[in-house]
């Protein structure tokens, strides 16, 4: 019997492969991770198979990599020692839509373009990152800490408790969906293990099959304002003071490439449409729900104009190609089959992590810096930054875009992501989510952290099955 007739047996013979060909769509991603091939591949359709998949694994101690769909930017899916691909992307149904208690169960596989409208029909929403891909997982994104757009401290983190199967193949259920006797209540740290211990573990503690996700009510009416800037320097103490206020809901930072990229109705105009935008715009979004709509708008737009004239800026409605229509594009995962971020070049890298805002202008310069010495155009570099809790603190995305096919730019761009990575943690970056290389730079200047997640890790999973070789594992 080979691998493929055994999970076969558990999954149906439509859904077990070793084909060459269906194996080679796991091979590899956009990120600098090197290429992995499994020996199989399986596709449950529930918790009980995933179960049974992974208690055969465990006894031939097979090597199972989770994955949620065929989305994959930084590496977290491929294989690093072979093993098992377990696609959970027949796993997607909306399980469960709670109006009353803002909240939403879903498998693993649900996708953003599968869930978005279905909870619009119950004028819900997941508050999602920016414009995420179409096919990536829903309940992925949040074990892997994107931040949202709405930078209230309540939506810091969207995942409230979920159903983790170990190694051993048992199901282990986190939070209060532990809890005998509290049906109806959902809270992601009320019992031990807490749903945090897997958020960020790449599956490599264990593997979700379902989760409940905060949502929330979409807004009655918005107002979307742009705010200018020709300095970065100029852009922290007004994001402080409308978040000090709490202004608004979506709030963000975008440089003018990443901007006109996203505004583009084709690659061929980013770099006009990018000309005729302010080198750095904060968008903000201010909403009103179903009391008072108008006057909740009135009273904070009256405090952001008091806000701006301070400091000598002129919020606009508008902007070069776009006005208040990108509220609800920003609200839904990104709707073409080309992703926003290959539109510029064809594709991209990307350094991300957290620190405080008002170092930002010092970021900018050392990437820029890095950027320089190998000989890579400054303004090819796209900038997305996201306040956090109300601005408390800010995640930071530089994405330096690169034509696939010029193996000597995506060498340079290689070369790129790893210096400014060091850089970055260099200079005290938080790089919550240790993707790749990023691994072993974060876990070598905090041993006795990678210490401390070996122990758990030899506890949840002692034969090392779960994605092997991520993490420090």
């Amino acid at each position: 019997m080979t691998i493929e007739n055994d999970l076969a047996a558990i999954c149906g013979s439509d859904f077990a492969s070793d084909d060459p060909a269906v194996l080679g769509s796991y091979l590899q991603d956009t990120s600098f991770t090197p290429p992995g091939r499994a020996e199989c591949v399986a596709f449950p359709k529930g918790s009980e198979e995933v179960q049974e998949i992974i208690r055969y694994a465990s006894q031939r101690r097979l090597p199972v990599v989770p994955r949620s769909s065929k989305i994959s930017f930084h590496g977290a899916g491929i294989p690093a020692k072979g093993g098992i691909i377990l696609d959970l992307s027949r796993m997607n149904r909306v399980l469960e839509v709670d109006p009353a208690g803002k909240r939403v169960k879903l498998e693993a596989g649900a996708s953003w373009g599968q869930v978005t409208p279905e909870l619009a029909k119950h004028g819900l929403m997941v508050c999602p990152p920016l414009l995420p891909h179409r096919d990536k997982s829903v309940v992925t994104s949040a074990m892997q800490r994107e931040p949202m757009l709405i930078p209230k401290s309540e939506y810091s983190e969207m995942l409230l408790t979920a159903e983790v199967v170990l190694a051993s193949g048992e199901a282990l259920r986190t939070g209060t969906a532990m809890g005998q006797g509290m049906k109806g209540q959902c809270f992601p740290d009320a019992l031990v293990p807490g749903t945090r211990l897997f958020m960020g573990a790449q599956g490599t503690l264990g593997i979700i099959t379902w989760a409940i996700l905060k949502a929330e009510h979409r807004p009655a009416k918005d107002k979307l304002f742009f705010i200018p800037f020709e300095r970065l320097e100029d852009v922290p103490e007004c994001v402080y003071r409308i978040q000090r206020r709490m202004l608004g809901s979506e709030c963000l930072v975008l440089n003018r490439l990443n901007l006109a990229t996203i505004l583009a109705e084709s690659p061929g105009e980013i770099e006009k449409l990018s000309a005729g935008l302010p080198a750095w715009t904060v968008l903000l979004c201010l909403s009103g729900f179903h009391r008072l709509p108008e006057e909740k708008i009135a009273y904070e737009e009256e405090a952001l104009w008091e806000i701006t004239r301070k400091l000598g800026l002129k919020p606009d409605v508008s902007v070069t190609g776009c006005g208040g229509e990108l509220i609800p594009r920003l609200r839904q995962p990104w709707p073409d089959e080309t992703y926003w971020k290959d539109h510029y070049r064809g594709g991209w890298a990307e350094v991300f992590f957290y620190d405080t805002l008002d170092k930002a202008p010092r970021y900018l310069a050392a990437m820029t810096e890095v950027t320089s010495r190998h000989g890579y155009a400054a303004g090819d570099i796209g900038v997305y930054l996201q306040p956090v809790e109300r601005a408390r603190i800010l995640f930071y995305r530089f994405t330096f875009y690169t034509d696939p096919e010029d193996k000597r730019q995506r060498e340079m761009v290689k070369e790129i992501f790893v210096d400014s990575s060091q850089r970055a943690m260099a200079m005290g970056a938080l790089f919550t989510t240790p993707y790749g290389s990023w691994a072993d730079m974060v876990y070598r200047r905090a041993p006795a952290y990678a210490g401390v997640l070996k122990t758990v890790k030899d506890a949840l999973d002692p034969d090392h099955i779960l994605n092997p070789g991520k993490l420090c594992f």
